[in-house]
């Protein structure tokens, strides 16, 4: 088994999107479980997935460098990597909707031929009056 994954609280407040102090306050209460690895607090990230602050299955971002050099970089990789996962889904909900739009065609050539067919039988009757 490998040990959880831990991030400092002020790492788990960037990821979560959250404030660090809003976390230590959880803490404080006993509503998100943190560890200690000698004068910092680290909390797991499935604890965050257990209180919601994280999605189930989310990978977490990892946190910002503090280089200024490495800092606008990892914010452009982290948003094309953000991009690239809004693309993913856009693509899936597209092959979902042209699929139920090749069944709403086929359901609805299937009810005007239906209709069709029971026209004709009123327009023989029609017909012989």
């Amino acid at each position: 088994m490998t040990t959880p994954r831990l991030l400092s609280l002020s790492d788990a407040a960037e990821v979560c999107g959250t404030t660090k102090k809003a976390l230590e306050r959880r803490a404080e209460r006993g509503t998100i479980r943190v560890t200690r690895r000698g004068s910092v607090r680290m909390v797991a990230v499935g604890e965050l997935v257990r209180v919601g602050l994280l999605p189930a299955g989310a990978r977490p971002v990892e946190p910002l460098p503090e280089s200024s050099i490495e800092r606008p970089l990892a914010v452009l990789a982290r948003r094309v990597a953000e991009a690239d996962a809004d693309l993913a889904d856009m693509r899936a909900a597209l092959v979902a909707t042209e699929t139920a739009l090749r069944r709403a065609r086929e359901e609805a050539r299937v009810l005007r031929t239906r209709l069709a067919e029971q026209a004709r039988p009123a327009d023989l009757l029609a017909e012989t009056a």
